[in-house]
């Protein structure tokens, strides 16, 4: 029988993503859609520097020296962060992995590509929307068209939910509940199911979009759909996202200066919640979190409560200790041994 796949780089390729992502390793859908998205990209940045067609490229074409070229490439003309370098250069790690242990003739190939070193990341604060931002963000979609209805239907479910991207895009009639008490089922990570309440009025627009599409609740047909009428994408829910942030950061000047992305209204769900007075356990369930530890961070990352807890603590000093002064005799060290 002809092989469909006649070079090493596509056998590799599909054995992997087909055969040991899913049945020998049983990893996430989410995790197998990472690293499909961080595979076509390295082969598109690989078929454009050498002007050929991705379907002719051969597994000698990963080299260590590409992989870094491709590395550099995502940080410096695609404006990705050091976290988004780390999450594509892991994906070709497992994928060389697997290379390695099913063809030992490439287990050189493999170990260098494996010895490239994820970079350290620095953690830094974490951009969210303050409640008047978030409602300058739905005030900038035009309700009067049926994109915009649907639009504001998903943007009402995402601050509502703080769900993930994807878990937005895997969202099906039926796992809507609008009844009371109304409520969404999510598909989350580690294939962990939770039932996230729906707020009163995020109710009420999706049944009004429910009406409008038509849409048979105990179906799986899409929640939301493209132009095309097919399920709308990760890419595609992005670009709505960023068209409304850039919108409703012409009208807040408080949002100029934030990093916003997808994951930044999952960000404002945890801190609404949190300014709200839910505590951190509930907030970890809210957002699907696999440990409270996760959701430590947006403990830290509001200064006005910090703010707000100093001046309710109060002091427990009565007054600062001066330094010692500087003495014309004494050493540096001396000095700074005094402090």
């Amino acid at each position: 029988m002809k092989n469909t796949y006649p070079n090493a780089l596509a056998r590799a390729v599909r054995s992997f993503f087909s055969q040991y992502l899913t049945e020998q390793r049983g990893v996430s859908r989410h995790t197998v859609l990472s690293y499909r998205d961080s595979m076509i990209l390295l082969l598109r940045f690989i078929a454009a520097s050498q002007h050929c067609d991705p379907v002719k490229l051969e597994l000698d074409a990963i080299s260590p020296e590409v992989v870094l070229a491709f590395l550099n490439y995502l940080e410096q003309e695609r404006h990705n962060k050091t976290s988004s370098r780390n999450v594509r250069l892991a994906a070709i790690h497992a994928f060389f992995r697997y290379v390695a242990t099913h063809a030992p003739e490439r287990i050189e190939q493999a170990q260098r590509i494996l010895g490239i070193p994820f970079k350290r990341t620095r953690t830094g604060s974490i951009d969210y929307l303050e409640e008047d931002e978030i409602h300058a963000v739905m005030e900038c979609i035009d309700r009067s068209t049926p994109y915009g209805r649907r639009d504001y239907a998903l943007l009402a479910v995402l601050f509502n939910t703080g769900a993930r991207v994807q878990e937005i895009v895997d969202l099906s009639a039926c796992d809507l509940q609008i009844d009371p008490p109304p409520q969404v089922t999510l598909f989350g990570k580690g294939r962990k199911r939770r039932a996230c309440p729906l707020w009163p009025g995020t109710a009420q627009v999706l049944k009004q979009f429910a009406d409008e599409v038509h849409l048979d609740m105990r179906s799986n047909m899409p929640l939301f759909c493209n132009q095309r009428g097919q399920r709308l994408t990760r890419f595609g829910i992005a670009y709505i996202l960023s068209k409304y942030f850039q919108a409703a950061a012409n009208k807040c000047p408080s949002m100029v200066n934030k990093r916003l992305h997808p994951h930044s209204a999952r960000h404002s769900t945890a801190m609404l919640l949190l300014k709200s007075g839910v505590d951190l356990p509930t907030i970890s369930h809210w957002l699907g979190h696999v440990s409270v530890n996760t959701t430590n961070r947006y403990a830290r990352a509001d200064l006005e409560m910090k703010r707000r807890a100093i001046a309710r603590a109060g002091t427990v000093v009565d007054s600062v200790t001066p330094l010692r002064p500087w003495r014309s005799d004494a050493s540096l060290i001396e000095w700074l041994a005094s402090l």
